[in-house]
């Protein structure tokens, strides 16, 4: 499953999400690690933005500040 089957998944991102400061949490080799996700860019065509997503991944998604 990729990160794009994952906003299809859930329906996308809401008015109020801060698409592009998501974030990946990931466990790798043994450490906690965090990657920038730019979830906007990727909902609106730039496919060079698609991760692929591992079991135990968590994507955090800020509200955005107006």
């Amino acid at each position: 499953m990729t990160l794009l089957d994952v906003m299809v998944t859930v329906g996308g991102l809401n008015e109020f999400a801060a698409g592009n400061k998501t974030k990946l949490v990931r466990m790798v080799d043994g450490e906690q690690k965090e990657y920038e996700v730019r979830l906007d860019d990727l909902l609106n065509g730039d496919i060079s933005a698609n991760v692929d997503m591992l079991p135990g991944d968590i994507l955090i998604v800020p509200e955005s500040w107006f």
